[in-house]
């Protein structure tokens, strides 16, 4: 029965008691496409209060499924949903997040950090946790996350029986997401800990394509939503790259950034501290700049002796400290900056003169004379100095003769 016919049907219906009566004469197949927008116009007509009583109850099942599909709603009338959050004022409740940087900025062991104390109920560096249960998808480095989570469990606390898993399996969000989606599933069936946060370690190898394709990222995101409608409050952080050439943004398609809830950018600075900044908020104020140090971590088997490899090395990690935000200087341009995240991101901290022109050149597509001043300024700050043909992080270090 279409609107239409419903709303002549109802034309000759004046009391309540003949809409029930109407209503319980249709058959069950038009009981069951039954539209309630004709009859809440025709109750208001007439006064009839259609959800008390036993029309009611006939039109309850209607009520509940009207406000589980999509439907607009009086924005006055509206339920205040409250804020909860995963981690307090950094990651909410059923969100996606996104934790960006150049490779070596450590992004990796802070998502590592945040899922390990969810899943222990441990406080993530000062901010209070919802405990619950935590997915790790390593698309790379498989291993090495291993590795790192026995670091933080060895300098924190035990894991073991905490709801904390990682995904074994090839990610592909965009050709295998179902076979991710249903091990998920059987994951959440046999926990008791409700499901609370999911890490995409990281967003290029997940989708296993080109990350600057704009439908492949639409298509990714899409999974991810299919993921938080299915598990109701669990919060999706993805892990992901900074661009080529501008770094205070995220890799490729630039509707990531739309999507997220919440972004955060990891960097070095010139002393090698990681600087973990909130560069997006919807709900809430950005956070201030949160400094950490990397300390190395030896790693130790099940029964406490030092883990070694094929060669007898000490198999190491890390683990990441708190440590005073220092705020960059002033007077940083966009061309200082590039030097600078290049220096920082090399072996050693120091790169060849004439590589680093050349790369100048090719990434950012200006001229020789631009890298030349944004050297000669920075020697001035003594953020670099030259040694021997090479550019150097850092001002020159004094000579004791004594």
């Amino acid at each position: 029965m279409t609107r239409e016919e419903l709303t002549a049907a109802l034309e000759t219906i004046t009391t309540i008691r003949g809409l029930t009566d109407y209503l319980l004469g249709l058959p069950e197949t038009e009981l069951k496409g039954l539209h309630l927008g004709p009859i809440k116009k025709h109750s208001r007509k007439y006064g009839f209060d259609i959800e008390t009583g036993e029309l009611g109850d006939l039109l309850k099942p209607f009520f509940d499924l009207e406000k589980k599909r999509p439907h607009f709603e009086r924005i006055g009338n509206a339920d205040i949903p409250t804020l909860t959050w995963v981690i307090k004022g950094i990651i909410e409740a059923g969100s996606l997040s996104m934790i960006f940087g150049d490779s070596g900025t450590y992004k990796s062991f802070i998502a590592i950090a945040a899922s390990a104390c969810v899943a222990t109920g441990k406080e993530f560096y000062g901010h209070s946790v919802r405990k619950g249960a935590v997915f790790y998808i390593a698309a790379e480095g498989s291993i090495g996350i291993i590795r790192r989570f026995r670091a933080w469990s060895q300098e924190n606390q035990p894991i073991t029986d905490a709801p904390l898993y990682r995904y074994k399996g090839a990610v592909n969000l965009l050709e295998a997401a179902n076979t991710l989606i249903s091990a998920l599933e059987d994951t959440v069936d046999a926990e008791t800990e409700p499901p609370a946060l999911a890490v995409i370690d990281t967003w290029s190898r997940a989708l296993t394509g080109d990350d600057s394709d704009t439908a492949a990222a639409a298509e990714g995101l899409h999974k991810l939503d299919i993921i938080r409608e299915k598990f109701p409050g669990i919060a999706i952080v993805i892990i992901h790259h900074t661009g080529h050439r501008e770094k205070g943004r995220a890799r490729g398609a630039s509707l990531i950034h739309a999507a997220v809830d919440s972004e955060y950018r990891v960097d070095k600075n010139v002393d090698g501290d990681i600087i973990f900044t909130n560069t997006k908020s919807k709900e809430s104020e950005l956070l201030e700049p949160v400094a950490f140090r990397a300390r190395r971590v030896n790693i130790l088997t099940g029964d406490g002796r030092l883990l070694l490899n094929d060669e007898g090395e000490i198999e190491t990690s890390a683990v990441l400290e708190i440590t005073d935000y220092i705020p960059p200087a002033e007077g940083i341009g966009i061309n200082q900056e590039w030097i600078l995240e290049t220096i920082r991101n090399i072996d050693g901290h120091e790169i060849e003169l004439k590589e680093l022109v050349n790369m100048f050149k090719d990434e950012l597509g200006k001229r020789k004379n631009h890298c030349d001043q944004a050297l000669e300024s920075l020697e001035k700050k003594e953020l670099i100095h030259r040694k021997s043909g090479f550019i150097c992080l850092g001002k020159v270090k004094e000579v004791n003769n004594a």
